[in-house]
């Protein structure tokens, strides 16, 4: 890498990927050979964490670099602050050109957060519909959203879908960006919506997965007696109480995690076709890249689907990050996606006008040893409705629900999360202290209110919505006037 200039920056990142089905992280499932060998290159955080399981919430942390309890974000219906920095400001402040291609789930009327400019529109909505209370306890039928079927072998297969399509409108934009990449310095995010349900799969990667052999779930006899209140609320508001059978049942398991790697193998391609127009264009000496996702997947693990929890499956992801001409190093420390703003703004030379809530992974990069600090994930949205956390040390993991009993899991003997040893005296004074960490760095009540607070004051915002016809959608500026030959 030319030292005298800033280094160009490409930022990829995929929904809901978990790293234990991707070969690039050490785990079984998707051949994943171009995350390999960029894995090869690079410092890979075989630790990482989401802030917070759940698409909007996680990406807020993932821009601001501060806790979704700090930025107020708890929910896929809740926007943040536009007066909070993101590392986009940051970059653009430092001279970057600084572009979205892809999705980024901003909800509100600021569609940018500090890029320049996005190459398309977002996949989601960006009004405040997506937020949801408890399911009603008299009616055991209630479901925001049923995803069972999405996980369910009738629905899996060879096809195509409106996530496979924005995913190549995506691809298309960034690919056309990065031939015609400006002289000055860049930042470039591509975000894929993929490897994210449904399990539609362009048909060659469906067969390349036909006799892949797949992990699968391992189900104790006494599983449903382990779930925490967490656990069942989640399961209920999944629709995991009258559907669980189905989740269970070996086919669908088998179809949904086939699913899963051939989606995770397509994005794959996606990265090694930027790889490959990065060398084309002669910048890859020239650019960092950093490849990670929002939050993993529970795909049937602990018989659970989706996001929102705060097991190993859905709360771990995958956190790669390739400077040229440093030594490619492995870094097991538990990290979180909430450090990124601080590496980016490291990398730049740029000061936070507040403290970040993450810290810079650029001295780990470069090979000082990483201080082991808590790691903290938090949910405290849709389905649960109120203070929930998971807090990593060490070896050590607790999960903290407000007015539930917690879990605490040792990693080292117990990777599974089956044993909860919360409660054993001779634990007690780990216990402790991994409580009075959350207890004294979040105001539970203050949370618990929040999330209620607001919900009614954003139903009138989006029944006003609705009633005058406006929305906040992003609409990408496309010129045919200069974009082909006219003259």
């Amino acid at each position: 890498m030319d030292q005298t200039k800033k280094p160009n920056i490409l930022l990829i990142m995929a929904d809901q990927m978990t790293p234990f089905m991707l070969e690039a992280c050490g785990g079984v499932g998707a051949r994943t050979h171009h995350m390999t060998r960029l894995a090869q290159r690079s410092a890979n955080f075989t630790q990482a964490y989401t802030p917070s399981p759940i698409c909007v919430p996680a990406r807020s942390c993932f821009m601001t670099g501060l806790y979704t309890s700090t930025t107020g974000c708890y929910d896929n219906g809740d926007p943040y602050h536009s007066f909070i920095p993101t590392f986009a400001h940051y970059l653009t402040n430092a001279g970057y050109e600084t572009v979205l291609s892809g999705k980024m789930h901003f909800v509100g009327a600021d569609q940018l957060h500090g890029y320049q400019r996005r190459l398309n529109t977002d996949i989601y909505p960006s009004g405040f519909i997506w937020s949801y209370p408890l399911p009603p306890e008299d009616d055991p039928s209630f479901k925001a959203f049923d995803f069972t079927p999405q996980y369910l072998a009738e629905n899996i297969g060879p096809g195509w879908s409106k996530e496979l399509q924005y995913d190549e409108e995506t691809q298309f934009k960034s690919l056309e960006f990065l031939r015609q990449a400006p002289a000055d310095p860049w930042m470039l995010t591509v975000s894929f919506t993929n490897p994210h349900p449904p399990y539609q799969v362009p048909r060659k990667y469906w067969e390349m997965y036909k006799d892949a052999d797949l992990p699968m779930p391992h189900y104790p006899d006494d599983m449903d007696e382990r779930y925490s209140d967490f656990d069942l609320a989640m399961r209920r508001w999944h629709g995991l109480h009258v559907r669980g059978d189905e989740i269970r049942d070996p086919e669908n398991l088998r179809a949904m995690r086939r699913g899963f790697a051939a989606l995770a193998h397509y994005v794959d391609d996606k990265i090694g076709e930027l790889l490959e127009a990065l060398e084309e264009a002669g910048l890859r000496d020239d650019t960092i890249v950093i490849v990670t996702s929002d939050h993993g997947e529970m795909l049937g693990e602990k018989g659970m689907i989706q996001k929102r929890s705060l097991y190993e499956w859905s709360a771990r992801i995958p956190l790669l990050i390739d400077i040229p001409g440093v030594e490619p190093r492995r870094i097991d420390t538990p990290v979180s996606l909430l450090d990124l703003p601080a590496t980016l703004t490291d990398m730049v030379g740029q000061t936070p006008a507040r403290a970040f809530e993450g810290r810079s992974l650029l001295p780990a990069c470069m090979g000082e040893d990483l201080a082991t600090i808590p790691i903290i994930s938090e949910y405290h949205g849709e389905g649960i409705m109120r203070p929930s956390f998971m807090l990593r040390l060490g070896d050590w993991k607790y999960h903290y629900c407000h007015g539930s009993q917690p879990q605490l899991f040792n990693l080292v003997d117990d990777p599974g999360e089956w044993n909860n040893r919360a409660g054993d005296p001779t634990l007690s004074d780990i216990e402790a202290e991994l409580h009075a960490i959350i207890a004294g760095r979040f105001d539970l009540e203050q949370i618990h209110r929040e999330v209620w607070d607001r919900l009614p004051l954003k139903q009138v915002v989006n029944d006003a919505m609705k009633a005058n016809g406006t929305a906040w959608d992003y609409e990408p500026d496309s010129n045919a006037k200069t974009q082909y030959v006219r003259a």
